[in-house]
């Protein structure tokens, strides 16, 4: 369960939210938010545990030239959470039959964390509907990372539901194929200057990560980089530093640098 500790992300709640709308797609309903604008869609996807108000920051911004939605996943926030379907194929024909619903033909899929799963499948099964994609911090074969770290035996956290649990049980089962994606891709990823540290850490754990981190971690990140631009046929990198992966998308200093690159990356991409 070493991943929770890795690729868990905190969710926050934003000022000012539009009104929280509902799809029933597979038989699920699922939250999703519209926060306007004139264009093309843009959606977002959440990270483990989020849900779409995550992205008001983010999305605002785009409202001018984007049509900006967030999608929550079955099994988090106010979305369904059903007994099965937390594997990627599910969770990809979860997102085919939302845009199917909204009548969005082509879309740019905008991912956190986990989502990076159902982006990549999604972008490899449906082409035609995939303008480009943008993984923030997102681009990692989460089947490699569970290898790794099977030898620190944590115990799950008491913070994960069933769903939140199902999710992760099921990643391990996906490996990420960027050879497959026709789309340009945006990878944001965070790279740690220091060692990473997450106060869901009791002292133990610390010092079981610690070790991790020097023998495994560390090494794994890069490794991950390298094979998004090596895999990834029209890949664009951009690495971000003194920051978290279960923060960067909520500090506004971040977010900045966020909105940045990834409008210049959707307005010079073809």
């Amino acid at each position: 369960m070493q991943r929770l500790i890795l690729f868990a992300c905190l969710s926050i709640d934003a000022l000012a939210q539009p009104a929280p709308r509902f799809e029933t797609v597979n038989n699920v309903k699922l939250h999703y938010l519209d926060w306007g604008g004139k264009g093309e869609a843009l959606l977002f996807l959440t990270c483990l545990g989020g849900t779409a108000e995550d992205f008001e920051t983010i999305a605002i911004p785009f409202t001018d030239k984007f049509h900006m939605l967030g999608l929550t996943r079955r099994g988090q926030g106010k979305s369904d959470k059903p007994e099965s379907g937390y594997d990627t194929s599910t969770l990809v024909e979860d997102i085919r039959a939302f845009l199917d619903k909204m009548k969005i033909g082509r879309v740019t899929l905008i991912g956190y964390s986990l989502a990076g799963n159902e982006m990549t499948e999604f972008a490899a099964l449906y082409p035609r509907h995939v303008k480009k994609l943008v993984y923030l911090d997102a681009a990692y074969d989460l089947v490699r990372n569970f290898e790794l770290g099977q030898s620190l035996d944590l115990p799950s956290p008491s913070w994960a539901d069933k769903p939140t649990l199902a999710l992760i049980a099921r990643s391990n089962e996906y490996r990420p194929d960027y050879t497959r994606i026709k789309a340009p891709a945006l990878g944001i990823f965070v790279t740690y200057d220091e060692t990473p540290k997450s106060p869901m850490q009791n002292a133990a754990t610390s010092a079981k990560l610690l070790q991790w981190w020097f023998d495994h971690g560390k090494a794994y990140r890069r490794e991950q980089i390298e094979i998004f631009q090596r895999d990834m046929k029209f890949a664009h990198v951009v690495e971000l530093h003194n920051t978290t992966h279960g923060g960067f998308v909520f500090d506004k200093e971040q977010q900045k640098i966020l909105i940045s690159e990834i409008q210049k990356f959707l307005t010079t991409t073809k």
